[in-house]
């Protein structure tokens, strides 16, 4: 892959100069699979940045000084890293791989050192932020709602990450233990919540994957949800 054709590859959180491109692509590499993003005590969530192109993944960590759980869910084009550059102080993370992951790390270390050099290296890193603090803020949110709020949330979350393809809409490649690590429930709870949207006849359930059959009916639930930092519905507009 050639350095333009990486440049071009990438949806970029705002407007850079060229040369802050290739200065950010020199210090890259690629990486493959979710454990190259750490995600356990031993080995915290990673200080790089990173920009996914293939694959989704789960994380989710704890809220400070309290039991309750906060995931999100990572995709292709998301940014994610900048709240975990002081090596000191990073967070703790579960990470679960749904679709093979690849992405390119920029280390925390040459980032900054590139900063020194280069101020327009800030502005890479505001836009980043902003976009995440309005993702996991709104993950944040939610988990104060009932359980069907929470598993509503996480299938249009994931639902952005499977492109359409044609008139159908894809099915979305999860396990139930997967479901309940992205939405702070427990296996039990989130197989209650999809049986009743099952007879609903909103979703259909197969193994380690479900599919959506009434869309509309589906997003109506999220219609008493503040998701004014984060809509997902939005996203899928065109569905």
């Amino acid at each position: 892959m050639s350095n333009k054709t990486i440049i071009d590859d990438i949806v970029w959180p705002c407007e850079l100069s060229l040369s802050l491109k290739k200065s950010l692509l020199s210090i890259a590499s690629i990486k493959h699979g979710v454990t190259s993003l750490g995600g356990s005590p031993k080995h915290p969530f990673c200080s790089d940045i990173c920009y996914l192109f293939e694959g989704v993944a789960v994380l989710c960590t704890s809220t400070p000084n309290t039991s309750t759980t906060v995931g999100g869910v990572i995709g292709p084009q998301d940014w994610i890293g900048v709240g975990s550059m002081d090596e000191s102080d990073r967070p703790i993370y579960t990470t679960e791989e749904i679709v093979p992951v690849v992405l390119m790390a920029f280390p925390n270390k040459l980032l900054l050192n590139l900063a020194e050099q280069d101020s327009e290296v800030f502005k890479f890193l505001f836009y980043i932020a902003q976009a995440l603090l309005k993702k996991w803020t709104q993950a944040a949110a939610t988990v104060i709602h009932d359980k069907e709020m929470r598993i509503v949330y996480s299938l249009l979350e994931l639902l952005v990450l499977h492109p359409k393809k044609g008139d159908v809409i894809p099915p979305i490649k999860i396990s139930q233990q997967q479901l309940a690590l992205l939405s702070g429930l427990s296996r039990h709870r989130v197989n209650e919540v999809l049986k009743e949207l099952e007879i609903a006849e909103e979703i259909e359930i197969a193994r380690g994957s479900l599919r959506i059959i009434n869309l509309p009916k589906l997003a109506a639930r999220l219609n008493n949800l503040n998701v004014s930092l984060r809509d997902p519905r939005q996203f899928i507009s065109e569905y």
